[in-house]
């Protein structure tokens, strides 16, 4: 290969990174949204509570059953009893009364308040958990924010719908990228593939070289996403965009760098494999007309 040819090659590698790295950069902008939705979602989904209104006649023994029993459920976060002293004192305070004026007629009852899960805060587990529920006969009733409940889980499932979307299309024009530049490069070495399987060499053994190139170009292209993110992080760290999407945090770049890694060689395997596969099929006409 001559010093010309050399060049060429290691530009058409470089452009080829540079490219791929692109993809990545909006691969992993997609991935960070996710975690932030993921977590955004979480904090709304447990801010969610289940309200259990008990029967005036309720005795203490009973409380204190109900009490020991939702503080063994994965479902609650959090459970807090207010007595009915308590609410009316609250109340009063809101609304500028006098507690005592209703010591002997207060008309609320006393009541439990569960912060839910976020995995159990959706219709479905509510529905059954309020079931479950009702065998307590000295509890009157139990509310809690359906229309919230199913506008919260309808929007996080477009979210994460879009996501998707836009993740499969990525890792499609990645995919993509990387077949093109490990097919160029093959189709040059066809002659040469031709002879090692004359001579004896197995298809795995071809193909051994092209996919460690094709590796070698995806992490260098991760490298290069690494560094618009870092780039853009310390640049622009006061910007909204950039703060909401922690671009400043040092964590955030190993886990990113992780997932960008192990998403890029497992596309330049498959890549690559298909790539060499094309030529390993043909025949020694073939050779001449593709």
């Amino acid at each position: 290969m001559t010093k010309k040819s050399k060049y060429k090659f290691l530009n058409s590698k470089l452009t080829s990174a540079i490219s791929i790295s692109l993809v990545l950069f909006l691969l992993g902008c997609i991935l960070i949204v996710g975690h932030i939705s993921n977590q955004l979602t979480s904090s709304l989904l447990e801010n969610v509570t289940l309200t259990i209104y008990l029967d005036n006649k309720a005795q203490n023994s009973e409380i204190e059953e109900l009490t020991y029993f939702l503080s063994n459920q994965h479902y609650a976060k959090k459970t807090q009893y207010i007595s009915k002293e308590d609410a009316i004192k609250e109340l009063c305070a809101e609304i500028g009364e006098n507690p005592e004026e209703f010591e002997k007629d207060n008309p609320l009852p006393n009541t439990f308040v569960i912060n839910m899960e976020a995995s159990y805060a959706n219709n479905d587990s509510l529905t059954l958990i309020v079931k479950d529920l009702n065998r307590f006969k000295f509890i009157k009733r139990t509310e809690y924010p359906k229309t919230m409940v199913h506008t919260i889980v309808r929007n996080i499932n477009r979210v994460a719908l879009m996501l998707s979307i836009a993740m499969i299309v990525m890792l499609i024009i990645s995919y993509g990228l990387i077949h093109n530049t490990i097919q160029l490069l093959v189709r040059s070495d066809r002659f040469l593939i031709h002879t090692m399987k004359l001579v004896g060499a197995t298809s795995n053994f071809i193909r051994k070289p092209y996919i460690l190139q094709g590796m070698i170009i995806a992490i260098i292209a991760v490298i290069f996403a690494l560094i618009y993110f870092v780039a853009i992080g310390y640049f622009f760290k006061e910007n909204s965009i950039v703060q909401l999407l922690e671009l400043y945090n040092f964590k955030n770049y190993i886990t990113l760098f992780g997932c960008l890694t192990i998403c890029s060689i497992v596309i330049t395997t498959c890549a690559s494999f298909f790539a060499v596969n094309k030529y390993l099929k043909q025949n020694s006409d073939e050779l001449y007309y593709n």
